[in-house]
């Protein structure tokens, strides 16, 4: 996209709605540049009335007329400047709104594909620098350019042969700041990819301190951040460098801008086709038309730097999904909860083949379990079944209706999910259990607590239901994240139950009151557990073992024991490591 169709288009969305505020900042810029140029032109009037003439009126009305163009200008810029900020905040506000909203409805595939410290980058970083350009447009942008036509027209009027001298400089000022802009929006660029490298850095390192301290890896890792800030604060220079290639510039061409003006004015002068007055106030709006010039140069700098990242908040916001609500389709109705998967072929964005020709069927309110060797597609199944991923090839069906073709809101809210990646929010517990029902009691909460075995460690706790558990529930042991991730579940009450491996890194007394937790929550449901353990999973009415993307062996415990391969060798080899 386009630096033009991306500024039409923030301006469009973001920025035209506010068209009262807009209102008020044009009309103020154009009070805040007439004020500026009535300044300069009052420099004949004073010249000629007070210094040559002795005009002793003039010489109290001159400098009041000074003191209120100076007071007004303030205030006009006062009031550009506060409604530019409450409109430049709201803007952002609405683009941030708009990356999260496109975050929560985006496709898994999309997500997994980058670092969250890149996100975070894209929400932090680009959006400052975005909000920085807004303001620099409204603020600077468009009162420098009106400051600059008034002063122009000062100039003009006192003396039009002498402007056409004096703005000879400005095309070579405007060619060198496009030349200057074009590295300023390469250097950009690259900056923010640091930045985002930066954080992305900076989240392992967060995440994963247990781990380096374990390894004893702080001066490695240290190194490598240091690395990292070293590349990213070169970038960072290398803005501030090109930002400011522009000041010696632009001084270099108002001095020759001055020496012709002086050269061409004073030879008229001596001619005797200028007046001194004339001449003082044609300079003076000369040199105060510099600072615009100097400042628009500047400003093209950081709006090459605001529309590189605009560009990248875009690319998250017009990202295409594959799966998305329609509301046009039907409505997914459950009345027995049967599932059919046919003939399903699933490769991932990168290419690895994770399912190829796999079928199988699950009898509504029955329970089964996934089995087999990690990278089998045990999990992609899971993840197909809510249409995390969207499916290409074969077709899931629930009650024999194809998940493809019903609304994606009725689908997942009658499935519940429980991982071993537990997901728990820096909230209380009375939260992030009511996440699986917003409208629950809190008596329901509780009930669900005390069928998930959490009410009794809960009560324990000194703040109870109220307890913050801190991110990702780092307060609490693994165990009892688990049960409280079953008690959002069993609050949910959907009729299909997705359990990834819930119990595979508990110890045997958290693994007992988990599993007590999962039969109440699996309970007149439809059920498929991918398990690590098999003994947990003796008593599902059926059991697929999955090998290479495919079902290789199929039925109940006793009779894969009995006639299995596959399922009887991982069998007999987790009782011996037991």
């Amino acid at each position: 996209m386009s630096n033009v169709k991306i500024a039409s288009r923030i301006f469009k969305t973001q920025i035209q709605k506010y068209f009262k505020e807009i209102l008020i900042i044009f009309l103020f810029v154009v009070i805040t540049a007439a004020m500026t140029a009535v300044t300069a032109w009052l420099l004949d009037p004073a010249i000629k009335k007070i210094f040559i003439e002795k005009n002793e009126t003039m010489l109290v009305v001159i400098p009041i007329a000074i003191i209120a163009t100076f007071l007004i200008k303030s205030l006009a810029i006062f009031i550009v400047r506060m409604t530019t900020i409450k409109v430049a905040f709201k803007v952002l506000k609405n683009i941030q709104v708009l990356m999260t909203s496109k975050i929560l409805i985006s496709d898994l595939s999309h997500l997994i594909e980058k670092h969250s410290g890149k996100f975070i980058s894209n929400f932090a970083n680009d959006t400052r620098v975005l909000l920085g350009t807004i303001m620099a447009f409204s603020l600077s942008l468009v009162k420098e350019s009106f400051t600059l036509i008034a002063l122009l027209g000062v100039m003009f009027y006192q003396d039009w042969q002498l402007s056409l001298v004096a703005i000879i400089m400005i095309p070579i000022a405007a060619f060198a700041s496009k030349s200057i802009g074009k590295k300023m929006q390469k250097a950009a660029s690259e900056n923010l990819d640091a930045y985002g490298n930066f954080t992305k850095f900076l989240s392992e390192i967060l995440k994963g301190t247990s781990v380096i301290q374990i390894y004893q890896r702080e001066q490695e890792e240290l190194k490598k951040f240091s690395d990292v800030i070293d590349t990213r604060l070169k970038k960072e220079k290398k803005v501030e460098q090109t930002r400011h290639r522009a000041g010696p510039i632009m001084e270099t061409i108002n001095a020759f801008a001055i020496a012709l003006v002086i050269l061409f004015a004073g030879y008229r002068s001596i001619q005797g086709a200028m007046e001194i007055g004339q001449f003082v106030s044609f300079l003076t709006a000369l040199m105060m038309a510099y600072q615009p010039v100097k400042a628009l140069a500047g400003i093209n700098l950081g709006i090459q730097e605001g529309l590189t990242a605009a560009k990248r908040i875009y690319e998250i916001i017009d990202q295409k999904n594959e799966v998305y609500q329609d509301d046009k389709l039907e409505k997914l109705k459950i009345t027995n909860g049967e599932i059919q998967l046919k003939n399903i072929s699933f490769n991932y964005p990168d290419g690895t083949k994770a399912l190829e020709n796999l079928t199988l069927e699950i009898k509504g309110k029955t329970s089964a379990a996934l089995v087999g060797l990690s990278g089998g597609g045990k999990s992609t199944i899971l993840n197909l079944i809510p249409r995390f991923y969207n499916l290409k090839e074969g077709e899931i069906n629930i009650d024999n209706q194809n998940i493809n073709y019903v609304q994606l809101k009725s689908l997942r809210e009658k499935i519940s999910l429980v991982s071993q990646d537990i997901v728990l929010f820096d909230d209380t517990i009375k939260a992030n259990i009511s996440f699986g029902n917003i409208s629950a009691t809190e008596e329901e909460i509780i009930e669900a607590a005390k069928k998930a075995a959490a009410h009794e460690f809960i009560e324990s706790l000194k703040d109870g239901y109220d307890t913050v558990i801190g991110e990702a529930g780092i307060k609490l042991s693994g165990g009892q994240k688990q049960r409280l991730s079953i008690a959002r579940a069993i609050l949910k009450n959907s009729p299909i139950i997705l359990l990834d491996e819930a119990t595979s890194a508990l110890d045997t007394e958290s693994e007992s009151l988990v599993q007590k937790a999962i039969e109440n929550l699996i309970s007149d449901k439809t059920t498929i557990i991918i398990a690590h353990r098999l003994s947990t999973i003796k008593n599902v009415n059926k059991i697929f073992v999955i090998d290479n993307g495919r079902v290789a062996e199929q039925g109940s415990h006793e009779e894969l024991i009995s006639n299995s391969i596959i399922y009887k060798k991982l069998y007999d080899q987790q009782n011996l490591n037991s």
